[in-house]
């Protein structure tokens, strides 16, 4: 993928239901050592490095990562790498939607692993302080990818486990409190709000139907949800009918139009903008590009 300078990347994932993507990446010796393009994305980014050097340059810092050593990016930090050295390098990466992965029990971390209420970047200084942590962190990643590649079984169950384990992970050595969970009261507050989204994301809605539903004032509720998840109650319901619409796309045989319906849009039109607005592309060019990465 050819990406300019500060360009928003679009991660695809193969399966829109499991929604982590980890691969490997091998730079040869020969390679070229020049910086690759600055970029962010909305996931959250892990690395492990297996082999060699790699320097992976924020706006704010620049990181020289050995064979052991492991990096977190939060959602939409701009970054950019390059190969150190003359020596061969592998590493791993791993791209990940922490909202799929956040079931309600976990609800008062969301804000926090979905970079949204912390910048889990400043966590990697933490990181150089407890190495026996780090090296669980890379193991984890480690497991993952080889779950990921081998895919038996039930590897989606272990895939999870390990990836709940490494928040854990980070969590114990967060000794900056850099992951703030949300406040319990906060949390029970917004927990009927989700579910009610979740229930309703077939028809149209406003901010005002579900405070009136809880009995809270709209400008009030508004405040409330940012503060817990993050974001606006508008930009997080988009966001999970873009979901409803991706999962929609490549499992039912409906037409655009009748999925926008099914994910509460009335204008057709209006679903295709935000489509492309949020996937880079059309649904039909997002179905047609699903088909043909299968052949």
């Amino acid at each position: 993928m050819n990406l300019k300078a500060y360009d928003k990347e679009h991660v695809e994932f193969a399966d829109p239901n499991f929604r982590i993507k980890i691969w490997t990446i091998d730079h040869p010796s020969q390679a070229s050592d020049q910086f690759g393009p600055w970029h962010y994305h909305e996931e959250v980014e892990l690395i492990a490095v297996l082999q060699g050097t790699l320097t992976m340059e924020t706006t704010h810092l620049s990181y020289n990562l050995k064979a052991g050593n492991v990096m977190m990016l939060g959602s939409n930090e701009l970054h950019r790498s390059h190969k150190h050295g003359h020596d061969d390098l592998l590493y791993i990466v791993c791209h990940v939607d922490m909202v799929a992965f956040m079931n309600p029990s976990l609800l008062p971390y969301l804000a926090a692993f979905t970079g949204r209420s912390a910048n889990l970047t400043q966590l990697n200084e933490t990181l150089r302080k407890y190495p026996a942590s780090r090296q669980v962190i890379h193991q984890l990643i480690h497991e993952m990818l080889l779950d990921m590649t081998i895919q038996q079984r039930g590897y989606e169950l272990s895939i999870n486990a390990s990836l709940k384990k490494l928040m854990y992970t980070f969590i114990q050595i967060d000794d900056t409190h850099i992951i703030k969970p949300m406040d319990p009261r906060l949390a029970e507050k917004l927990r009927p709000a989700l579910v009610y989204i979740e229930q309703q994301l077939e028809i149209s809605f406003q901010i005002a139907d579900i405070s009136n539903k809880l009995n809270y004032n709209s400008s009030y509720f508004a405040k409330l949800f940012k503060k817990g998840m993050g974001m606006t109650f508008t930009s997080y319901v988009q966001m999970r009918r873009m979901k409803r619409a991706e999962q929609l796309l490549l499992t039912e045989a409906w037409s655009v139009t009748e999925i926008s319906g099914k994910v509460g849009f009335t204008s057709p039109a209006q679903f295709y903008q935000l489509f492309k607005r949020h996937f880079g592309c059309s649904p039909r060019e997002f179905v047609k590009k699903r088909i043909l990465d299968k052949l």
